[in-house]
């Protein structure tokens, strides 16, 4: 049947990114072979390359999964009645957790989602697409946090919550790539800091003053402090 192929191959794809990043996490992208791959996968190299146009591309499926599981959390905690800032600390924990731990990865990871082109720019399904839905999967991720802010009333209502996610999404790449950080508290506090300078022309002024409220993502909590219960 249709459907079962559908999942077989589903199936096959998933093995061969979670193979390839167990591969890339022990010795980066550049020291794994596609042969390697193949053989953990157990798929030959033809099919490796009929599912996947590159290691970097193994690289992006395996991390949208990821983010997806951390984004299917941190809806399950907003419809649940939990603040957006608690939310918006969850969510930047894991993925800074994520920028730390994978460092020597982050770099192929950053450039693919930055140097992204506009849909209809390549091939339909091919490379540029890959890397297209990585960035979509990214901003997928902090939106809700963004809507759910806009909805309480800190953001104008007129405020573009899917802009503003792509905004933040790319500047917390630009400063995983670009920070040098040494930990996940530094990762943070430079997150934190791009927020709240990307957010200030989206909140809403205090009635009556005209003057913007403080903003503070991460709520009464120093930042890096209670993060190591999420890891």
């Amino acid at each position: 049947m249709k459907v079962d192929r559908q999942e077989q191959d589903e199936a096959r794809r998933t093995r061969i990114a979670r193979a390839a990043f167990e591969l890339f996490a022990r010795t980066g992208l550049d020291s794994v072979s596609a042969q390697d791959i193949a053989r953990a996968a157990f798929v030959s190299r033809t099919n490796l390359y009929r599912y996947f146009p590159s290691k970097t591309h193994m690289l992006l499926a395996h991390f949208e999964r990821t983010v997806g599981e951390t984004r299917a959390e941190a809806l399950r905690r907003l419809s649940s009645g939990a603040a957006p800032q608690a939310v918006w600390q969850l969510v930047t924990a894991r993925m800074a957790d994520l920028g730390v731990r994978y460092q020597h990865l982050v770099g192929a990871v950053g450039q693919a989602v930055l140097g992204r082109s506009r849909p209809g720019e390549g091939a339909a399904g091919g490379p540029l697409a890959q890397e297209w839905q990585t960035a979509q999967t990214l901003v997928s991720l902090v939106e809700p946090v963004l809507s759910a802010m806009r909805q309480q009333g800190k953001l104008r209502p007129d405020a573009d919550t899917r802009f503003l996610a792509a905004l933040l999404v790319d500047a917390c790449l630009m400063s995983l790539l670009h920070g040098g950080h040494r930990n996940q508290r530094e990762v943070l506090l430079d997150w934190q800091d791009r927020f709240l300078l990307l957010m200030q022309g989206a909140l809403q002024p205090k009635p009556g003053t005209g003057a913007l409220p403080p903003l503070d993502p991460q709520g009464d909590d120093p930042p890096g402090n209670s993060h190591e219960s999420e890891k």
